[in-house]
């Protein structure tokens, strides 16, 4: 069962328990609902909408889709009258890797049979703002994580959806590290935020924010830092699988460990780029 907390008066959060506790939110208006993402799998998803139409007595208006990632884009077509939004590049990695990835997908899994892929049409590139009733979601380009991704503020209940720009661990592999600090860096300066509602996993209260936002900027030098000295120093395989997460500063508790297994597919990725650098400069 999805786990469903309300994080403000008119604010919810809806966390999967099928994967990776992705988050999807809610924001409900006396003029119909806007969903920031959808969850990974149709029956959790189905949940949300339930939810809106049995308890809240509303509708779903808006989708922002804040990247082209399976894990929160799937739901979308559960949600047939409601306009979708999103990045400008997040219709093109929808078309280009989000659809051939689901079609492998539903060979995996039943539950994904029915799902079909809805894409934005209504496109951003850097900034936007949509009001819905009494409430202003402004959304910022903040590539990093993914070139897509849109983090969303809800201006009156300040709350902040950033995104897989917060995670548990920054994760990079489909993105830029520096992109991401930048992404970071912006969010550090958005005020006023009570809760910043990460990707995935837990929702950070006003008193944790800055502190959780200084210790993702840390692991990301200290990441690039350590993987540096690994490759200068002529280490690979053995030498990045002994580079815990915990050196980063960061816990290997999160979303069940999964956040250790992130971590080395970054450290992987940066030894990647730093060979490819070496060979094209030779």
């Amino acid at each position: 069962m999805v786990q469903r907390e309300r994080i403000a008066d008119h604010v919810y959060v809806f966390r999967s328990a099928m994967y990776a506790q992705v988050n999807a939110g809610l924001v409900a208006t006396d003029n119909g609902c806007i969903l920031i993402d959808t969850l990974p799998y149709p029956q959790e998803t189905l949940e949300i909408a339930q939810y809106v139409k049995e308890r809240l007595r509303s509708e779903v208006r808006y989708i922002i889709l804040t990247h082209s990632h399976a894990d929160h884009v799937y739901g979308a077509y559960l949600f047939p009258e409601a306009q979708v939004v999103g990045h400008l590049l997040s219709r093109e990695l929808m078309i280009r890797q989000t659809r051939p990835a689901l079609i492998e997908a539903r060979q995996r899994s039943a539950t994904l049979s029915e799902v079909h892929l809805r894409m934005p049409t209504l496109l951003t590139e850097q900034e936007a703002t949509i009001r819905i009733g009494d409430f202003t979601l402004s959304m910022n380009h903040s590539p990093g994580h993914a070139p897509d991704v849109l983090t969303v503020y809800v201006r009156e209940e300040k709350v902040l959806f950033a995104s897989d720009t917060v995670m548990p661990v920054p994760y990079f592999i489909n993105g830029n590290i520096d992109d991401l600090r930048r992404s970071l860096l912006v969010i550090q300066d958005t005020s006023p935020v009570e809760d910043v509602v990460q990707g995935h996993g837990e929702v950070l209260l006003r008193g944790e924010v800055q502190l959780v936002l200084k210790e993702q900027l840390e692991y990301l030098d200290k990441l690039e830092a350590g993987v540096e000295k690994i490759y200068e120093s002529g280490g690979g395989k053995t030498e990045l699988d002994a580079f815990e997460i915990e050196q980063c500063g960061i816990s290997r508790i999160s979303l069940n460990g999964l956040v250790q297994q992130l971590h080395r597919a970054n450290a992987y990725f940066l030894y990647g780029q730093m060979r490819r650098r070496e060979k094209q400069a030779a």
